[in-house]
């Protein structure tokens, strides 16, 4: 343990944090970590990237960026700008951004985004809706959505 002391010329060096798959160096440095050790149960928010190794058990709002870590579970819905899973999540993400699952994740949930990487590897059983970043920042359906039943896809599969 180090203990910095006003003798000292400098405070004692913070640890290094290596970026998460899809993260620059810079973010890695500037995140917030809840450790492994964290439980958490109720609504979480912040202003700020977080990384996440604890555990979660309610909704997640943030402005910024999200990474559940490979020791990070989630047991609630995830709304931030952007969101990368490595962990575990059982609930929706939605990201204004973007959302990555790594291949080390598990998730069960549906994901809303404008960008939507699923790694090789990954273990995800949901739904994938890529709508535009501002549908998504306005809860608002765009002119070219479309739902098609079960016989106008069968319909559209025929004329080919």
């Amino acid at each position: 343990m180090s203990v910095f002391n006003a003798q000292n010329d400098r405070p004692p060096a913070a640890p290094e944090r290596r970026p998460t798959p899809g993260q620059s160096d810079a973010a890695a440095r500037r995140a917030s970590v809840l450790g492994k050790t964290l439980v958490f149960k109720g609504e979480l928010w912040a202003d700020e990237d977080l990384v996440l190794q604890g555990r979660v058990e309610g909704s997640i709002r943030h402005t910024q960026s999200l990474t559940v870590g490979v020791d990070g579970v989630v047991i609630g819905d995830i709304h931030a700008r952007s969101i990368v899973v490595e962990g575990t999540v059982e609930g929706d993400l939605h990201g204004s951004a973007s959302v990555l699952v790594a291949a080390t994740a598990k998730v069960r949930g549906n994901i809303v985004a404008p960008r939507v990487g699923i790694m090789e590897g990954a273990n995800f059983n949901g739904g994938v809706d890529m709508t535009s970043a501002n549908a998504v920042a306005h809860d608002r359906p765009r002119a070219t959505d479309v739902s098609l039943g079960e016989q106008s896809v069968d319909r559209i599969l025929e004329r080919r």
